[in-house]
């Protein structure tokens, strides 16, 4: 077993292989598992984690390593060194440093392109609840992605189809999560509706 120093309410594990075995009597007050990139999670751990309404992050825990690389992308998301900007932006598109060259680190935080839409699921929930004030998911199948995404009390989705529409859902609802499908956003336009939600969270303040 290789915990590392985690922040209240989440563990970090650097086992290469998470099992349920592994789990059992551990998770108590945790609401957060981080777990190294490369580990294998087994389905039964997977499971009892949904059970336990447990958010996965997959991070670079080690052995050696207390505190978490800042260089790393993916885990600078979640990392409590840093104050949360108000957008957290999370993806599966291989664009997504692109989109991080283009905007102001201070205003929002994106992370490395994810695996699959899942995991960028698991990545703003956790970020918002980190202290993110929004989040922007860029996602294959942005209409499963809302369904899951309203499953969580905490999240408020909202499928954005043009930079017009996200206007009028800005104004109109409270959203949290701004979902844009991968397929049919580009670069361009993928920064462009970041900056008008950090516009609008500024105008909020």
């Amino acid at each position: 077993m290789n915990d590392t120093i985690s922040p209240p309410g989440s563990l970090t594990l650097a086992d290469p292989v998470v099992s349920l075995q592994l789990l059992k009597n551990r998770l108590n007050g945790i609401q957060i598992l981080e777990i190294k990139r490369e580990a294998v999670l087994t389905p039964s751990a997977r499971d009892y984690c949904v059970e336990q309404k447990i958010v996965i992050v997959r991070g670079q825990a080690s052995d050696q390593a207390s505190s978490r690389s800042k260089s790393n992308e993916f885990e600078a998301c979640n990392d409590a060194a840093m104050p949360p900007q108000p957008l957290l932006v999370s993806g599966t598109p291989a664009w997504m440093t692109a989109i991080a060259k283009r905007l102001c680190d201070k205003q929002a935080k994106v992370c490395e392109t994810a695996s699959d839409d899942a995991t960028v699921l698991r990545t703003l929930a956790e970020g918002l609840r980190f202290g993110h004030r929004a989040a922007l998911a860029i996602v294959s199948h942005p209409h499963s992605f809302c369904w899951q995404a309203a499953r969580d009390e905490q999240l408020r989705p909202a499928v954005v189809s043009s930079l017009p529409e996200l206007d009028h859902v800005l104004r109109e609802v409270p959203a949290n999560v701004l979902i844009l499908s991968s397929q049919n956003w580009n670069i361009p336009l993928a920064c462009n509706s970041a900056r008008r939600i950090v516009q609008h969270l500024q105008n909020q303040s």
